[in-house]
């Protein structure tokens, strides 16, 4: 998928493990998600584990997880490397994340965001996402979480939200 010839948007392979390690490394001092997860995500069947090719380097990746049964998908990491901030390579991860939840069946893509992390949360909200709950302490260091959704079918808003779940 492309959209603003920025970047091209793919399933993870196995091939792309060092560079999602890189990511991760680079975008996170806390809560990083160590190799031998990065390498089950990549194919395992309650995640999609997206990249984004970027002059045929790997850019950026988004990990959504899903649960069974659920109708809310939840956006577990999400990563693009510095030298490539400002591109819109966050928007693409996050509408390929969203897609790949559609086709899951979820009506409802769920997040946590540091509450220092001005620059994720303003797209978030420039996405569609509202905030609906504070979670104390949920990261490693001690830090807050902000919880977010968007609903991704029109059933979504028609029935009630869903509770919150921690998955």
């Amino acid at each position: 998928m492309h959209a603003q010839g920025s970047a091209r948007i793919r399933a993870a392979r196995s091939d792309d493990l060092n560079a999602i390690e890189r990511l991760e490394m680079a975008a996170f001092t806390h809560d990083q998600l160590p190799r031998d997860s990065l390498r089950y995500y990549i194919g395992a069947p309650t995640v999609v584990l997206l990249v984004a090719e970027c002059d045929d380097v790997v850019c950026g990746y988004a990990l959504v997880a899903f649960h069974r049964r659920s109708i809310v998908a939840r956006l577990y990491s999400i990563a693009v490397a510095a030298a490539y901030g400002g591109r819109g390579i966050g928007r693409e991860l996050m509408a390929a994340c969203e897609a790949a939840a559609r086709l899951r069946d979820a009506h409802w893509l769920r997040l946590e965001v540091r509450p220092d992390n001005e620059a994720a949360i303003q797209l978030y909200g420039r996405l569609g996402y509202r905030e609906f709950a504070r979670i104390e302490e949920f990261y490693e260091d001690g830090t807050d979480a902000l919880r977010f959704e968007k609903p991704l079918t029109a059933e979504a808003l028609t029935r009630p939200r869903p509770r919150p779940t921690r998955f």
